[in-house]
């Protein structure tokens, strides 16, 4: 459930979609999960809460339960937050690096598993421009200094963006993140 329902990916997220991830057979349900937690990741899906709308659909516990190799890191970043909001806030910074597993056909700039950098500062009074600038000292710091960045759609993020590098390899400029990069919401 974390994978997907904590941070409030919609059911209908392609992310979701059980042919972009991988199926854990055994076991092949997670079960043991909050209640109360359950409850307040069933209504915010279905009804909204906490600032958000919700999704509007009829959230399935039974579908939250299946296991899947997660796609992404944000589970992690997720079970922070909640940590953070049951002891009040105060500025945070957050990093995971973990590998995640995805159903993609092969190439150049896909792999089928892979490390996936993540973090989450939390702060008051930050913009996107404190965001661009931390990327930009990121991925300099890793020898990467020819960046663009691209306004894009995010459900959960806004204003969002996607970084693109240049690859000499390549010859051409590759995306070099997965939204979300952006303000969460």
């Amino acid at each position: 459930m974390e994978t997907r329902d904590g941070e409030r990916t919609t059911g209908r997220l392609s992310d979701r979609d059980e042919r972009r991830g991988t199926i854990i057979e055994k076991p092949a349900l997670s079960t043991k999960f909050p209640a109360e937690y359950l409850e307040k990741v069933k209504t915010v899906h279905s009804k909204g809460g906490f600032g958000s709308d919700g999704y509007g659909y009829d959230w399935k516990e039974e579908e939250a339960q299946k296991n899947v190799m997660r796609t992404h890191t944000t589970a992690v970043s997720a079970r922070q937050l909640y940590k953070l909001a049951q002891e009040g806030f105060k500025p945070t910074k957050m990093f995971s690096i973990d590998r995640v597993f995805r159903n993609e056909t092969l190439d150049a700039t896909h792999l089928a598993e892979f490390h996936q950098v993540e973090g989450v500062i939390a702060d008051r009074n930050l913009s996107l421009s404190h965001v661009m600038g931390l990327f930009r000292e990121f991925f300099r710091k890793c020898g990467i200094e020819n960046l663009k960045f691209k306004p894009t759609y995010n459900p959960y993020t806004e204003p969002s963006m996607e970084i693109f590098a240049y690859h000499d390899g390549l010859k051409k400029w590759v995306e070099i993140d997965a939204p979300p990069d952006g303000i969460a919401r």
